[in-house]
């Protein structure tokens, strides 16, 4: 009874840390024209659809954007312009990708890299191997902050309108539109790979991260973007001083998987508390521009399901445990007692 017990307050400590199963996969239509997965080639020298620039290498295991190995830049984009069928002029997308960010250094690393919708395509510059003023979407992963030394990794996003230019010396902060702080890099060879979720649909992005294949944490999510169809997808990277291995295994676009009721309410709450503050605000001059929605940290947005179930989990163990700590007291105290 006693070994019965201690397996069944095991088996209920791992369902309480346990939230379900995860899947990296697209669940929406795969546009397979837009998409780069294994195996990526069928001759050895070219990926159809994909065209890739500079340091890049193709393997049978990953697209390597830049070796470890200083002032290198490497690039990957689809040749195919994004027009899906519809008549909208800001059509939804998914990108699913898995990538690996690793090398040799221990403490300092960079630069890191960048996944683009724009108007161009296959121009190399000083943005993580992609061209300064480009027009459309770039969301970078920058493994070296210029304004910590180096200690910091994080994941931005900036729209481009053909002029405003990415400032590296404090690590695009005039010209971010949303952020968060990550550490996605890989610190050895055995490390997971990565995730990343980009979800555009209704003018609004979403993003999500999963820097160790365990779960999806949310990054940001900016409304008002308008995103037109036409542009093209690609993937950069760049090294400088310093160096890394950028590694892209899989990168797929999809129609958009539908929103949960739940997501859809708290990513509504949130939008509507924003714009009760801009209606309170005296500067309403940027009312038209991309706008990064209010962070879930510190509201009501944590998971009321999840928590719920954690606590009645968490208490289950505990009276469990008290259980098996019952019965071991009652069976000392039954056991025969000799005095000599």
């Amino acid at each position: 009874t006693l070994a019965w017990l201690t397996l069944l307050v095991l088996a209920t400590a791992s369902v309480a840390v346990y939230h379900g199963g995860l899947t990296h996969d697209p669940s929406g239509y795969i546009y397979h024209l837009h998409s780069v997965m294994h195996p990526y080639t069928s001759n050895g020298m070219t990926i159809p659809n994909w065209d890739f620039f500079g340091s890049t290498v193709v393997t049978d295991d990953y697209i390597r954007l830049t070796p470890d190995r200083q002032s290198r830049r490497g690039s990957l984009w689809n040749i195919v312009p994004f027009n899906p069928p519809g008549n909208e002029e800001y059509p939804p997308f998914e990108i699913n990708i898995q990538f690996k960010v690793h090398g040799q250094g221990t403490r300092l690393f960079g630069d890191g890299f960048a996944v683009w919708y724009t108007r161009d395509k296959g121009i190399e510059g000083p943005v993580f191997g992609n061209q300064d003023k480009f027009i459309g979407l770039g969301i970078f992963f920058d493994t070296y902050s210029n304004t910590m030394q180096g200690n910091g990794q994080s994941i931005t996003a900036m729209f481009g309108d053909g002029l405003l230019t990415y400032d590296h010396e404090n690590d695009g902060t005039s010209s971010k539109v949303a952020g968060c702080p990550i550490r996605f890099r890989a610190m050895s060879e055995e490390d997971a790979d990565a995730y990343v979720r980009i979800v555009y649909h209704d003018k609004l992005l979403r993003v999500y991260v999963d820097p160790d294949g365990t779960e999806y944490d949310e990054c940001f999510i900016v409304r008002r973007v308008y995103l037109p169809r036409g542009y093209y997808f690609g993937v950069s990277a760049a090294t400088g001083e310093l160096a890394d291995n950028h590694d892209i295994i899989a990168f797929k676009v999809s129609e958009p998987a539908p929103m949960t009721m739940k997501e859809k309410n708290d990513i509504d709450r949130r939008i509507n508390e924003d714009v009760q503050r801009e209606k309170e605000s005296i500067d309403n001059d940027n009312m038209d521009n991309p706008q990064s929605v209010n962070t879930k940290s510190g509201t009501e947005t944590e998971s009321t399901d999840d928590n719920t179930f954690t606590v009645l989990a968490v208490i289950l163990v505990i009276g469990l445990i008290g259980v098996v700590v019952y019965f071991l007291v009652q069976s000392k105290k039954k056991a025969p007692k000799f005095d000599f």
